[in-house]
């Protein structure tokens, strides 16, 4: 019989071909799954490059603002000084003058008296210099520090870099929506619901009392919800408001969000409030100035207000304690007025009213205390406060205490300033803080009493251009900008750093909460680009202001002008003294009736004598007087953006980082093992018929006709199990005789081969998956090109020096897996195609094993049919 058994070459050929095209779906598949590993290691990698930015930027960036904002506040200060100097030295000059001329007679020798008047003054000149020599010193001293800084900014905040910047802030939107992307498709959505509606739905209600339509629009407008803005929730309120009493409540709420009207609304809301909150925690921690924490308290407070009214009372508890300095109290309630007046502010409870309601209740005493040190005008001045709202401010908070009971009674008990002749306290407060505000602006006011002489008048007129070097001395910019920067003390840091670290933590939760109901890092509209072309913006805004005097060449001539001006203004003075004392011996000759000397005027052409050494003064010096103060506002707007592009950059690290990276592992892990589960079932049904296609031809026994089998019982154990497998295995057994079996067998079959029809198709889907994201990463250089990327991590370094990590620049982007498009292409060339044409020919081929395998089938049942008839015999 072996010599009569044929080999089915055609079956074999087909099983070679099927096991080939699910080898073809193996391997392309599991080139996703590497995929998915690569991009979880990429996601971490950028985690670990946007981790090292908010470092560069918390510890390098924001203190560096902070000792320039120091630095140049000392200087307005050290200008003052050497201008107040420079109109000393005029008005004592002046004076050496003016006594000079008392002594001449007409019958005085003329020559005589004016090599002693020469001599005089210019004894008197070079004294009174060498006295604001030190000035002018302590004022380059002070300059050095700070335009050195900025020169460094210049050269390492240029447009190319801002261009960098920008586009880094492109790519991480684009690189993120990637990524959520891959996380929406293998991320299970809808983890911490109860959470989510309980945290949002008090974001609306503040008042516990419902949500009414009024703040449904004012939350709409915060966070930037547009599905919410307009009529919408109008229609939303009627839609929802089953008890009908015109709010909503929790369980209504809880029907709301679901509306296909506005997607994703708490997933929005709670994001954006995160965001916010960081950037305040940001904020917060490297604020170092006594004004910068009490501005970062206000926001905080105006953020949480409506939400956690635990953490209000916390606060505000420990700002009227005694734990913290009185002046930081009086600072956050000038902070609370300031919040009001601005048109930014869209938060939907009166953050003042509730501040003041809850401490005076902690502590009336100390409460009324900061109120009267607010109405103190020196001490409101001394905080570079603007004076002229100091009685605005004060009436504000007046009113915010006077809303409770409380309020009212802690004013009559401990308010030091009180009514008269039927006045309120907010009218008595006003008037005194009034008279206050003007004693103090006259006695800041008066200059000094400088040039009370006429020669002292003349000088000032000729040498400063007719107004005083210290003119801009009272200018409420330059006094807000030297008073502004009162360092807080350290009861004040630890309160802010212990602040910072507790927003930090509630940051990381509401993260991890919109994380696991979303499954996803970012709302569709989050912009890490607009936060970072902020941050430029408001750079570059005192850059640009600084760039004359810090960019190239400019310490030098600042320098160069200082030494002119201590080497000539001697001399200078000298020279307009002279002339001076020449005009006034032809005054007194004039007087005495000598007419010829009565029409003399100016001897001298002082624009062409004069050396110049009073531009130092008149020009560098008021030019800085000029734009500092400014410089220093804008450096607090710049020092704040930095803080929030921190916070967003912190909130992306922290799921880049940790979230993503073991969660695209895990599915990396699982889609890897049902493939190669896919390839070992698909191997063996393939194998099992090519089993049956050399069985019917006659190997392994082949088909046979049925024996009688022994009637005789099993005795021994092994007889009765053996014939117990018989018997259930009878049916496999004569699968060949009996059509049930068989064609019962091939149904299943049939049905395992349509399921790998329809795995091919979802590999098709997953092959346009791959495809769209491969699309989405077109043009994005920085994610797919190496030297793109090393050229601007090394950008980043140019700006932020602490920028880096342990390995070369150079070997970063490859070592910590940066080209995440290059990942995503890598797979979705090819592979995809290997992936879609394997498992479509593999279904076709394995449904051709079962025809082949049907024919078999018959082919056996013959043969078997023939040898039971005795028309076969065994090897024919």
């Amino acid at each position: 019989m072996e010599s009569n058994m044929g080999v089915p070459r055609c079956t074999c050929c087909l099983f070679i071909a099927t096991v080939a095209c699910h080898i073809m779906v193996l391997v392309g598949n599991l080139s996703t799954a590497k995929m998915l590993n690569g991009l979880g290691k990429s996601a971490s990698g950028w985690g670990s490059v946007a981790s090292s930015i908010t470092h560069a930027l918390d510890n390098e960036l924001t203190p560096a603002m902070h000792n320039v904002t120091q630095w140049l506040t000392t200087a307005v200060d050290v200008i003052d000084e050497l201008e107040e100097g420079v109109d000393n030295l005029l008005t004592l000059t002046g004076s050496a003058v003016d006594s000079t001329m008392k002594s001449y007679a007409p019958t005085v020798n003329e020559e005589t008296f004016k090599a002693k008047a020469h001599a005089r003054v210019e004894t008197v000149a070079k004294a009174a210099v060498k006295k604001i020599e030190p000035l002018t010193d302590k004022v380059m001293t002070a300059l050095r520090p700070p335009l050195a800084q900025v020169e460094q900014w210049l050269g390492s905040f240029s447009p190319k870099i801002q261009d960098t910047l920008e586009e880094f802030g492109t790519v991480a939107d684009r690189a993120q929506k990637l990524v959520d992307q891959v996380m929406t498709k293998v991320n299970s959505a809808g983890g911490m619901e109860e959470e989510m509606l309980w945290d949002t739905y008090h974001i609306f209600d503040p008042y516990d009392d419902g949500i009414q339509l009024k703040e449904f629009k004012q939350v709409a407008d915060q966070y930037g919800i547009s599905a919410l803005q307009g009529k919408k929730s109008d229609q939303l309120l009627q839609k929802y408001d089953e008890s009908g009493d015109g709010s909503i409540q929790i369980s209504e709420y809880a029907q709301m969000v679901f509306d296909p009207s506005v997607p994703g609304m708490m997933t929005t809301i709670l994001r954006t409030y995160s965001k916010k909150l960081n950037a305040v925690g940001s904020t917060l921690r490297g604020s170092h100035l006594r004004a910068e924490v009490a501005d970062s308290l206000v926001d905080y407070l105006t953020i949480v207000c409506g939400k956690n009214l635990t953490k209000v009372g916390w606060i505000t508890g420990k700002l009227v304690s005694g734990e913290l300095p009185q002046e930081f109290t009086a600072d956050v309630f000038y902070q609370l007025y300031m919040k009001q007046l601005d048109p930014n502010n869209l938060s939907p409870v009166d953050v003042g009213s509730l501040v003041m309601n809850y401490t005076v209740k902690a502590n009336p005493k100390n409460t009324i205390a900061a109120l009267d040190m607010l109405a103190d005008t020196t001490f409101f001045a001394t905080e570079g406060f603007d004076i002229t709202v100091e009685d605005e401010t004060v009436v504000q908070v007046i009113g915010w205490l006077s809303m409770s009971k409380d309020g009212e009674a802690a004013l009559k008990s401990y308010a030091k300033i009180q009514p008269q002749g039927g006045e309120n306290f907010a009218e008595a407060y006003n008037r005194v803080v009034l008279q206050r505000e003007a004693k103090y602006t006259k006695l800041t006011g008066d200059a000094g009493g400088h040039y009370h002489s006429q020669a002292a008048q003349s000088l000032r007129d000729i040498l400063l251009g007719g107004s005083s070097a210290a003119s801009s001395s009272g200018d409420p910019d330059a006094l807000q900008a030297s008073s502004g920067a009162q360092p807080a003390k350290p009861a004040t840091l630890r309160f802010a750093e212990e602040l910072a670290n507790n927003v930090s933590s509630s940051v990381k939760d509401f993260n991890e909460q919109t994380y696991a109901y979303s499954g996803t890092s970012s709302n569709p509209l989050d912009s890490t680009c607009n936060s970072i072309n902020g941050m430029i913006k408001k750079t570059q805004s005192f850059l640009t202001l600084m760039n004359n005097i810090a960019g190239p060449g400019g310490q030098d001539f600042l320098k160069q002008q200082s030494m002119q001006f201590l080497s000539n203004t001697a001399q200078d003075i000298v020279l307009v003294s002279d002339e001076l004392v020449n005009k006034g011996i032809q005054t007194v000759k004039c007087s005495a009736g000598q007419t010829d000397a009565c029409n003399v005027g100016w001897q001298v052409d002082f624009p062409m004598k004069l050396s110049g050494g009073m531009t130092f003064i008149t020009s560098n010096m008021k030019d800085l007087q000029g734009i500092l103060p400014q410089v220093v506002k804008n450096l607090k707007l710049a020092k704040k953006e930095v803080g929030a592009v921190s916070g967003i950059i912190s909130s992306i690290s922290q799921i880049l980082g940790l979230k993503a990276p073991p969660l695209l592992l895990k599915v990396s892990k699982m889609y890897k093992t049902v493939w190669v589960l896919y390839f070992i079932f698909f191997f063996l049904f393939s194998a099992t018929m090519l089993f049956y296609a050399f069985w019917s031809n006659g190997w392994f026994g082949g088909p046979q006709a049925d024996t009688a089998s022994s009637s005789d019982p099993p005795q021994s154990f092994g007889e009765r199990m053996g014939s117990c497998f018989r018997s259930c295995t009878a049916c496999i057994g004569s699968c060949t005789s009996g059509h049930l079996c068989f064609w019962s067998l091939l149904l299943l079959a049939q049905v395992i081969i349509l399921v790998l029809f329809l795995v091919s198709l979802l590999i098709c889907i997953l092959a346009g998956v791959q495809a769209f994201l491969g699309a989405g990463c077109s043009k994005i250089y920085l994610l797919g090109d190496n030297q793109v990327c090393t050229a601007v991590l090394g950008i980043f370094q140019i700006f932020l020096k602490t920028f880096g990590f342990f390995e070369p620049l150079e070997e970063t982007c490859f070592h910590r897996e940066l080209l995440t498009c290059k990942i995503i292409r890598d797979t979705t060339t090819h592979q995809a195609i290997v992936a879609i044409v394997g498992g479509l020919l593999a279904s076709v081929l394995s449904f051709q094993m079962l025809i082949d395998s049907a024919t078999k089938h018959e082919r056996a049942r013959c043969i078997r049919a023939l040898q039971e008839e005795g028309l076969l015999k065994k090897g024919d």
